[in-house]
């Protein structure tokens, strides 16, 4: 894998950038390299724009290394157009390519660091600095951290085929700072004290001993299981000047996610938020991801109390351009930030804030399913057994049984043994035991769905038939908290209109819906929204109305 990607660069070089090759082909690659497929890609390579190829090369080292691997190390690489939008956006903030020092602490691959070096040399061609000035400032004012030695080689390169005429004229070589090393703990990032940081940081849940190993630097942004990639964002604010700049490309479970409070507090009392884009729509930027994706740029500041921000935000469009929707109020708390996913949601969003309704003001509270699958013991069947003295059985409720035009329909995909449909229990008075109407949410949904709220209601007449029912894992209950609530048949009614589905998708970045989500989910005033429907308007149109009536 990792002879074949060398040798392939090795060829790429003979090809286009001969004067930077070596005599001989990388140990262990001679006999690939003489293979008609590995000849026509390297061919291919040298045909594409330069930035382009060095981001297809990474990505198939990531291919190569197997799906495990990839996983474990979050081998997933910059589109050159989305590393050029990171630095538009911190250029466009005042970092300057002609005095300050850049760094990437997730280096791999190179997908910040070329183009950032070809930027450099450009801008100090223009101040008049020749060939070997331009190589000397580059030098020593851009830097690189990666815990892969392979990928740290292949990004070497690749700074030394983007910066090659330069290289030629100067007849020098290039001594650009990388590091091997953990770029969550390094030191010699600290020494460095760079002005501009561009990261793509990696991707995926800490292991119990991975959270340990980190609790003393980063500490004060873990809360429960966290994800590597907020430990990256809290590292760049220990490690960047203060008032220098920050940009992010990440996914967007941050702003929302619960496992993230602390670092969303430590965001507005250690930076300003100056900008995020919202990528929701993947296919225009062809992200190899399944996340919903942001970039963010970030201020380095002292900290201080907690004060409202308003963060500029822009939208990624279908054809690829990004549109300006406005500024939003991050609130000044660990809450999710509500920010809009597309332009059509900016005043939607900017009313529903407005308003400030939310589950309590309709009756309800949300808690997740209590049984746990693999876990619980209790006896489960596929049909309701026949009665028997001191035991108790009910219906046992998956995800599955809500339907995704938002109909309970009990026992509809029992496919599996594990799936049964009922479940046998002490007392109705036992823990996780519903007896009442209660509406029903699928707890696993996706972005990319027609709707991230489906919502099912659960009839007085069927819960009476049986007395109770148990909810597995995969389902959130929202339950009324007073004979007074509004009917389920109408919370769910409206949690399926479009309307409430765009506020959710603006506090909801990961692709499971949270009850804490939930809590935080800003729905229309009530009186206004049953005065509207009062008047024959449809439920979508009523809701829509609802909302924007409180701006």
């Amino acid at each position: 894998m990792e002879r074949l990607v060398k040798g392939l660069l090795h060829l790429w070089q003979q090809r286009s950038f001969a004067h930077l090759a070596a005599k001989r082909a990388p140990y262990g690659s001679s006999q690939l390299l003489h293979e008609s497929a590995v000849q026509d890609f390297a061919a291919w390579l040298s045909d594409e724009p330069f930035n382009d190829a060095a981001y297809w090369l990474a990505s198939t080292y990531a291919i190569l290394v197997g799906d495990k691997l990839r996983a474990e190390r979050s081998l997933y690489f910059t589109p050159p157009r989305l590393a050029d939008r990171v630095i538009d956006k911190l250029v466009d903030q005042g970092a300057s390519l002609t005095t300050q020092h850049w760094h990437d602490p997730a280096c791999g691959g190179a997908a910040f660091l070329v183009p950032i070096a070809q930027r450099m040399a450009a801008a100090l061609a223009r101040t008049g600095l020749s060939p070997a000035s331009q190589l000397e400032h580059i030098d020593r004012h851009l830097s690189g951290n990666d815990l892969d030695p392979a990928l740290l080689e292949i990004s070497r390169q690749f700074l030394r085929m983007a910066l090659s005429d330069q290289l030629a004229v100067a007849g020098r070589d290039l001594s650009v700072r990388l590091f091997e090393g953990d770029g969550l703990t390094s030191t010699s990032i600290e020494a460095l004290q760079p002005d501009v940081l561009a990261c793509n940081p990696p991707y995926r849940k800490l292991k119990a001993t991975e959270v340990e190993r980190y609790r003393r630097a980063h500490g004060e942004v873990v809360e429960g299981q966290p994800n590597i990639y907020g430990l990256f964002i809290n590292r760049t604010l220990q490690v960047v000047r203060r008032g220098g700049l920050v940009g992010l490309l990440t996914p967007t479970s941050f702003l929302s996610g619960q496992s993230f409070s602390k670092l969303r507090t430590k965001l507005l009392t250690h930076a300003d938020t100056l900008h995020v884009d919202m990528l929701s729509d993947r296919n225009a930027m062809f992200i190899d991801v399944e996340q919903e994706t942001a970039i963010t740029i970030l201020r380095s500041r002292a900290a201080s109390k907690v004060v409202d921000s308003k963060t500029g935000v822009s939208v990624l469009k279908a054809d690829g351009r990004f549109e300006d929707v406005g500024k939003f109020l991050l609130p000044n708390s660990g809450r999710p930030w509500p920010i809009p996913r597309a332009a059509s949601d900016a005043s939607l969003l900017q009313s529903a804030e407005s308003g400030g309704f939310t589950l309590s003001d309709y009756g309800y509270e949300a808690r997740v399913g209590h049984l746990v699958a693999y876990r619980d013991v209790r006896p489960r069947f596929a049909q309701l057994p026949d009665v028997r003295p001191g035991r108790l059985v009910v219906p046992l409720v998956w995800a599955t049984d809500i339907t995704p035009d938002g109909r309970f329909d009990h026992g509809r995909e029992c496919r599996f043994s594990r799936n049964r449909r009922f479940v046998q229990i002490g007392s109705l008075a036992d823990r996780g035991v519903i007896s009442k109407p209660a509406v029903l949410l699928q707890r696993l949904t996706s972005s990319d769905q027609k709707r991230r709220l489906v919502a099912a209601p659960v009839s007085a007449a069927w819960v009476a038939r049986f007395g109770g029912y148990v909810c597995e894992n995969h389902v959130i209950v929202l339950e009324p908290l007073s004979e007074g609530a509004l009917l389920p048949e109408e919370l769910a009614a409206i949690l399926n209109t479009q309307p409430v589905d765009r506020v959710f998708r603006a506090i909801s970045g990961a692709s499971n819906v949270a009850v804490s989500e939930l809590d935080e989910l800003l729905l229309p005033d009530p009186a206004r929204l049953a005065e509207l429907k009062s008047h024959g308007t449809c439920l979508d149109d009523a809701v829509r109305a609802a909302y924007l009536s409180a701006s």
